[in-house]
């Protein structure tokens, strides 16, 4: 993938166009800057040299910590569960052990970054989302539409998490114990130790974890 493109952008309020540098490949490390800018949402922040207008210019991200051994793809809306790249996985062949995901929006791109940046286990935590994403569920009695992670409290022996709820998709932050997390993580050991062992870059979100449960279960 290209370190760099070039585009040409039309404002959508005054139409000026502008000549622009996008970022499509970062490294965390050499980096630290745009390491930043993701993880406060303004990595893809552009405003109008003209008229002002702010707005996002959402295109493809290779997210790259291979100090942390992990990489994460941004795609826009992508909505394949696994995406080849065979370019990406000859440059880093050496790389056997390194964690690839592929994430559909900013928000995930986000999670996956701070989650594997601390080395928490990304299958675990989806697990254990889903888990008290259906709690939430029966206790407001409304739709969760997604999930974030938002903080483990190890003094507090606490997980949270932010979901967004019924038709107006409300914000609705949920805490648990740590022991939610720790019992998905005796789950993903035993049962899908060689899930980053398969090529390309794979999409653990909740529509994984859904399925990984019935597998789960079935194995009962």
């Amino acid at each position: 993938m290209a370190e760099k493109i070039s585009k040409n952008v039309a404002c959508p309020q005054c139409s000026e166009k502008s000549d622009i540098e996008l970022l499509c490949s970062m490294n965390s490390q050499s980096q630290p800057k745009m390491k930043a800018l993701v993880l406060s949402d303004k990595f893809f922040d552009w405003t109008c040299p003209k008229c002002g207008y702010k707005t996002q210019l959402l295109h493809p991200l290779l997210y790259n910590d291979l100090k942390n051994q992990f990489m994460v793809y941004y795609i826009p809306k992508v909505s394949k569960r696994v995406v080849a790249d065979e370019k990406l996985e000859q440059e880093f062949a050496e790389l056997s052990d390194i964690k690839k995901r592929v994430v559909p929006n900013v928000n995930a791109l986000k999670e996956k970054v701070v989650l594997l940046d601390s080395h928490t286990d990304d299958m675990a935590m989806e697990l254990a989302k889903h888990a008290v994403a259906r709690i939430v569920e029966k206790s407001t009695g409304q739709t969760v539409h997604e999930g974030y992670f938002l903080e483990m409290d190890k003094a507090e022996n606490t997980v949270s998490f932010q979901f967004f709820i019924g038709a107006e998709k409300r914000p609705y932050i949920q805490t648990t114990r740590l022991e939610v997390y720790n019992r998905s993580l005796s789950i993903v050991k035993e049962y899908f130790s060689d899930v980053d062992k398969q090529k390309g870059f794979i999409n653990i979100d909740s529509d994984w974890a859904k399925e990984a449960l019935k597998e789960y279960k079935s194995a009962q």
